[in-house]
């Protein structure tokens, strides 16, 4: 089975909350890049639709459909990406906040969701989502904000039995999530802005 994929991406003005100085804008792009690239490099997808405004998120990544943010806010930009999709194909989104996602790990957890009309994949502390599937583009039904984990689940969304320390439930939004991914792993974008930040200790 293959996948779509909608990757809906602020690019350098998100991440506020995360505390890491001059470094926060261009690590907001690197987290972005680097699970672009994971999902570009998953065998089980075979189109990625990035939604963003943001020209440095994309720049030099082959293979990568690029679809103009309305600027509306989150749901208002998954539409946006979904709406470039045929309704009945199997279809995700994903958060771009993934620096230490594989392609391994989605390939994984694309496998465990083609058995489920609906899923999606918790963060690592279970309250938000950092992916959504659906067999169907059409079946989708996106719930992402606070609590969406328990929004998802009640739209009919099953929880995919994905370890807790995947790179894919490893979103980051603060410097201590930073520091988890670190561990894990992180792509070579974010490696790269971490070589010339203090915070790379």
């Amino acid at each position: 089975m293959l996948w779509s994929i909608v990757i809906p991406v602020k690019g350098s003005i998100g991440k506020s909350r995360l505390d890491a100085g001059d470094a926060r804008a261009a690590l907001a792009v690197a987290f972005a890049r680097d699970a672009i690239a994971a999902a570009r490099a998953a065998a089980s997808v075979d189109r990625v639709i990035v939604v963003t405004n943001d020209e440095a998120v994309c720049c030099g990544l082959t293979g990568v459909e690029v679809v103009a943010d309305p600027g509306t806010g989150l749901a208002a930009a998954i539409r946006a990406g979904l709406a470039a999709l045929p309704g009945d194909r199997p279809s995700a989104v994903m958060l771009g906040d993934l620096p230490a996602l594989t392609p391994a790990a989605l390939d994984a957890a694309l496998e465990l969701a083609g058995r489920e009309h609906r899923a999606y994949v918790p963060d690592a502390i279970a309250t938000g989502t950092t992916l959504l599937t659906a067999r169907r583009a059409d079946a989708l039904r996106p719930r992402f904000g606070p609590g969406s984990a328990r929004l998802h689940r009640l739209a009919g969304h099953v929880e995919l039995p994905v370890d807790p320390e995947s790179g894919l439930r490893t979103d980051v939004d603060e410097l201590a999530d930073l520091h988890i991914a670190i561990d894990l792993g992180v792509g070579e974008h974010t490696h790269a802005v971490l070589q010339g930040a203090a915070i790379a200790a």
